[in-house]
């Protein structure tokens, strides 16, 4: 059937069929008989949207106005209002009548079988995609969460981020240009920042791969190549070329090769697959 998600519906004859017992074949429907005089309904109504809310989609709430309804109340045999009625598989399975705390609702809740949701954290899902290696991946899921309203600052700052990770300078722009001054010293918002700066000087690759083809142990055409590299979004080879040069002279210009192989780790991302690698070869570098 799979009926549209939904968290809180206002009831009527013609769609009960449809949005409860329906529906509570597949999600488990809290109807809450209710009228606009009842003083205690408008102490719990509040209470059941909260959970709804919170327990985000693990039931829908169905509210039944009796004075518009008198059908629907007459058929659950309502005799006082707020009577509120679990549903589940289309039958009546629990219930209270009168205004009840939050507390005893979940507990009416939990021995139903119903949980909260946890709230997913769109960032941290994209976050988890860059780690294993997704990063087109962790773009589109973190854009997505932000195109449908879900950007706040830190969505849009890691989103920058990733963008200019990703190569996309225009985007990433946009989304830096867009941050509040605080988060725009916020780590992620901070790297960005760096990576849009480093792609800012990114030039013609042919000089720097010719220079290291005349002269390979030149160290220093190599960091150039490895940071041009680099600019150019280009990261394995960037890497390639920047641990080449450290494995030919680490102490070159008083450690510059290890300087740069560890602004390529920041820029990347400890998480990230080619940093966890070449943090691990530089270790090891360090303890020969």
């Amino acid at each position: 059937m799979n009926l549209p998600a939904a968290k809180v519906i206002d009831i009527t004859l013609p769609i009960f069929e449809k949005e409860v017992l329906q529906r509570s074949l597949e999600t488990p429907v809290l109807v809450d008989f209710w009228a606009p005089w009842c003083g205690p309904c408008k102490t719990l109504g509040p209470t059941l949207e909260k959970l709804a809310n919170e327990f985000a989609g693990a039931f829908v709430l169905a509210k039944v106005d009796i004075d518009q309804n008198a059908e629907l109340a007459d058929a659950f045999g309502v005799q006082s209002v707020p009577t509120v009625v679990l549903v589940s598989g289309g039958q009546v399975v629990d219930g209270f009548v009168g205004a009840q705390p939050e507390a005893k609702i979940k507990e009416l809740l939990a021995r139903n079988g119903v949980g909260a949701k946890p709230k997913v954290d769109a960032v941290s899902e994209a976050l988890e995609f860059e780690k294993q290696g997704a990063l087109e991946k962790a773009v589109q899921h973190l854009r997505n969460h932000v195109v449908m309203g879900g950007g706040d600052a830190r969505a849009r700052a890691q989103l920058a981020r990733l963008c200019a990770l990703a190569g996309r300078t225009d985007e990433a722009r946009k989304l830096w240009d867009g941050l509040p001054p605080d988060e725009k010293e916020s780590e992620p918002a901070k790297v960005a920042k760096s990576l849009l700066d480093l792609a800012a000087q990114a030039g013609d690759l042919a000089p720097l791969e010719a220079a290291v083809k005349k002269a390979p142990k030149d160290v220093k055409a190599r960091l150039a190549l490895g940071r041009g590299l680099l600019a150019a979004h280009q990261h394995e080879r960037a890497l390639e070329e920047l641990w080449t040069a450290a494995q030919t002279d680490l102490a070159f210009e008083g450690g510059e090769p290890k300087k740069a192989l560890l602004e390529t780790f920041g820029l990347l991302g400890e998480e990230h697959p080619l940093t966890k690698q070449y943090r691990r070869k530089l270790s090891v570098l360090l303890c020969s």
